[in-house]
């Protein structure tokens, strides 16, 4: 408690000063607010459909998907495996344009597994979840498969599922008619329906047709001018408003000149987004043509070419290109450091002269560096420096003027053209990537560059540079393998490879490898597909017992990823496991209960119980009076429940569900409820819940009705 008998914060201070020479090869591990991003009890969650939040690249299909903000991904993950939130399903139907295909689908779809084919950006996920809404109902549950799983092995184990979507097929586990059959008797069965969506793969869709005698579905994207129409008034709902955004374009830009027939719905929707984002104002839109992503495939080899003679503005390239996003004065030092790093790697030869002057044959200049001003490398790479703006990351806030590509999507046409096409420069880029620095938030950014060049990459040797990784000494380095993992897994052929390497390295002896497998569960891999991830945290954390500095730190990262596990919104499942663990003296009980009070930082879903006090609230009343008993986790459960009575002044269900607690405790009064309620007394103000139900408690308590519980 602080001085003036209020509870001190639950969190402890965000992560201290770097040496000023920068990250070491080896460094200190990191602690779990590091890894959970901070103090944040009270995180905020931004549903903002057709919204464009912090410029990000524009990603998916009719849908808005920004990856390239400060965080560095998405607080809500597409579920890969799993039920899919409501959230996504309704983001999928916001302005969702139907194609013409989209009815006979449909009545296909009531035969049996639909298979859904198409190339990147035309909407197949979009559409898939579509299908399933119109013919499952729009609140009917849905569940997505992992591409590796087994169709002839699998049965629907949800009974209230509805829908199961299945991102790709696994190509080495082709189907045959016999389960092919067997998985239409089991949807029929179960009154459910399945979609496949599959990559615009040649080999793969006439291998379908050759075996199973089916056609797939291609999914062809409606007409831009239908995709436009539908999300515009979507996102606008009023026709004079809608007109008066459009009036930005005049004099400037066609908008039918704008809808080229080539685009797909993913950059129709960029089209969509500039136009709400300028409000009506022409030099707020600028010159539109040149934002939009479209174009960014075709330049980037001529982009290429042009800067193959200024090493530094190369570099500053593909800094922006994992980077952007992120402040300007760290995409600069990482670009120098590129420079340094790559020696001549970057320059093919340079004028050579003896000191005399006399010229002498061109010779390659390791050391050399030729520094542009910031202004003259963002318009060499055509990016831009954004407006400053505030950005609360950790416990921290923080001044921020961010680089970003003029045009959408060139970050990742320039990482993958330069990978494919530049053999030495890819080894290069390793080597930079796996050596970021501790501080800015650099793993996620650097671990996604690394998991799109690991599906680029493919053949045996396609996470070669990721499994050296996870050995590294250094902890940031592990961090940037968990993310790349969850940006490999997404290609259908790596993932069954990934679920192999990350049950081995669970089991193995280096605790380097094990912590890599705790941080990638509560990364894009693990919370896509949660089910997974707690089976390898609840291994880890159960080999992690002995008392070792180094299991410390498997631990540390178990916790972390559990916590990201249940603000990702598997409460129940996470809450459960916690709720074993207590129950079996194989954990240890302190370390489990200090891991549920950071659990009472988020929480949305423990209010809910509590309110309507469900079974579930009963268990949280003993687990919190666990906590409150028990000195090591004291401080952090008692700071919380204060918090949560002093904002449940303002919030109905908030209300109810502390003084359903604080009554439940009261009926208890062990040392930690005496103390929470003398905290409260102290603390607390007329209007607080849970307020008066503490000094009745402490007034019975002094008198001798009630005596400490046994």
């Amino acid at each position: 408690m602080t001085g003036d008998g209020r509870a001190g914060a639950a969190g402890p201070p965000g992560p201290g000063p770097l040496p000023e020479d920068g990250a070491p090869r080896s460094e200190a591990e990191y602690d779990i607010t590091e890894l959970i991003g901070g103090a944040k009890e009270w995180a905020s969650v931004i549903y903002a459909p057709g919204g464009n939040i912090n410029n990000g690249s524009v990603y998916g299909g009719q849908g808005v998907r920004n990856d390239s903000g400060p965080e560095g991904r998405q607080w809500e993950s597409r579920v890969r495996e799993g039920p899919i939130p409501d959230m996504e399903r309704e983001a999928a139907a916001h302005g969702f344009a139907r194609p013409d295909w989209f009815e006979a689908a449909l009545a296909r779809l009531k035969q049996g597994p639909l298979f859904l084919a198409g190339r990147p950006g035309t909407g197949r996920r979009t559409a898939a979840l579509n299908l399933l809404r119109e013919s499952c109902g729009a609140d009917a549950p849905l569940r997505a498969l992992d591409g590796v799983t087994e169709l002839d092995r699998w049965k629907p184990t949800d009974a209230s599922a509805r829908g199961y979507l299945i991102d790709g097929l696994f190509p080495s586990r082709p189907l045959s008619p016999v389960m092919l059959r067997n998985v239409r008797e089991l949807l029929k069965n179960a009154r459910a329906y399945m979609v496949i969506v599959l990559p615009d793969d040649t080999a793969l869709l006439h291998r379908l047709e050759r075996d199973l005698h089916i056609s797939p579905t291609v999914c062809s994207p409606p007409s831009p001018s239908l995709v436009f129409g539908s999300r515009f008034e979507a996102v606008v709902p009023d026709r004079w408003e809608r007109d008066r955004l459009l009036s930005a374009l005049a004099g400037r830009h066609d908008l039918g000149e704008l809808l080229m027939p080539e685009l797909v719905p993913a950059e129709v929707v960029e089209l969509v987004t500039a136009l709400v984002e300028a409000d009506g104002d022409p030099e707020a839109l600028g010159d539109l043509g040149l934002r939009l992503s479209y174009r960014a495939e075709r330049e980037v080899p001529e982009l290429i070419k042009s800067l193959c003679d200024e090493p530094e503005s190369l570099a500053f390239l593909l800094a922006v290109s994992v980077y952007e996003g992120l402040d300007q004065q760290i995409v600069r030092n990482e670009a120098d450091r590129l420079t340094k790093l790559a020696g001549d790697r970057l320059t093919a030869v340079l004028p050579g002269t003896d000191t005399d002057g006399a010229t002498k044959p061109d010779r390659p200049n390791p050391r050399f560096v030729f520094r542009h001003s910031l202004t003259e490398l963002l318009h060499a790479v055509r990016a831009i420096r954004q407006d400053r703006e505030i950005r609360a990351e950790g416990a921290y806030s923080r001044s921020v003027e961010a680089v970003a590509f003029i045009r959408h999507r060139q970050a990742e046409a320039v990482l993958r053209h330069v990978w494919r096409e530049y053999g030495q420069l890819s080894e290069l880029l390793v080597e930079w990537l796996r050596d970021v620095p501790r501080s800015g938030g650099l793993a996620g950014p650097a671990g996604r560059a690394m998991g799109r060049v690991a599906g680029w990459g493919g053949g045996h040797n396609a996470l070669v540079h990721l499994r050296e990784l996870a050995r590294s000494d250094r902890a940031t380095s592990r961090l940037v393998v968990a993310n790349a993992l969850g940006v490999a897994a997404e290609d259908p052929v790596l993932v069954a490879e990934i679920r192999y390497q990350l049950h081995r390295w669970s089991t193995a002896t280096d605790f380097r490898l094990r912590t890599t497998v705790a941080h990638a569960c509560g990364e894009e891999f693990g919370l896509a597909r949660p089910d997974l991830a707690l089976r390898l945290l609840q291994s880890l954390f159960r080999a992690a017992q002995v008392q070792k500095e180094e299991e410390y730190q498997v631990k540390v990262a178990v916790e972390a990823a559990l916590l990201r596990l249940f603000q990702a919104g598997n409460e129940a499942k996470v809450f459960d496991l916690l709720r074993k663990w207590l129950d079996d003296e194989g954990y240890g009980q302190e370390q489990v209960l200090s891991l549920f009070s950071r659990m009472l930082w988020s929480p949305q879903w423990f209010m809910r119980n509590l309110a309507l006090w469900t079974p579930e609230a009963r268990v949280l009343v003993d687990l919190t009076g666990r906590a409150l008993n028990t000195e090591s986790s004291f401080e952090t459960t008692c700071g919380t429940l204060l918090r949560w009575a002093e904002s449940g002044q303002w919030d109905d269900e908030q209300f109810r569900a502390v003084e359903n607690l604080f009554a439940a405790m009261a009926r208890s009064m062990r040392s930690g409820e005496f103390r929470l309620f003398v905290e409260m007394d102290q603390a607390g103000a007329n209007g607080w819940p849970g307020l008066v139900t503490a000094r009745d408690a402490l007034h019975r308590w002094r008198t001798g009705v009630h005596r400490e519980a046994a």
